[in-house]
């Protein structure tokens, strides 16, 4: 149970780091009406080379869809299946004494 705790921070603090990370990089501009735009197309497909922090932000996806799988499959393998419960013979009440009667 300690590994779920170890990896449950990390998971936390690299999902805090790459909204961060995200949140700090300059947008492409022009979404997607500069696409249909005069230099759209030269954004879109040229062959720009990566900036740091977008190979940092790759890296952090990457570490982050690790972590998410690797504590799945702990978190999966530490909780115990439940066995169905063994079906027991009905028992029926006794009946109850007709109104008025003896």
């Amino acid at each position: 149970m300690v590994m779920v705790g170890v990896l449950t921070f990390l998971l936390i603090f690299v999902a805090i780091a790459l909204i961060g990370l995200i949140l700090i990089q300059r947008g492409k501009g022009g979404g997607l009406s500069g696409v249909f735009g005069g230099g759209g197309v030269e954004q879109a497909f040229g062959t720009r080379a990566a900036t740091m922090a977008q190979k940092a932000t790759a890296l952090l996806g990457a570490l982050f869809l690790i972590l998410c799988v690797w504590l799945g499959l702990i978190w999966h393998k530490s909780v115990p299946v439940a066995e169905p419960m063994p079906s027991a013979p009905a028992q029926h009440a006794p009946a109850a004494p007709a109104p008025g009667g003896k």
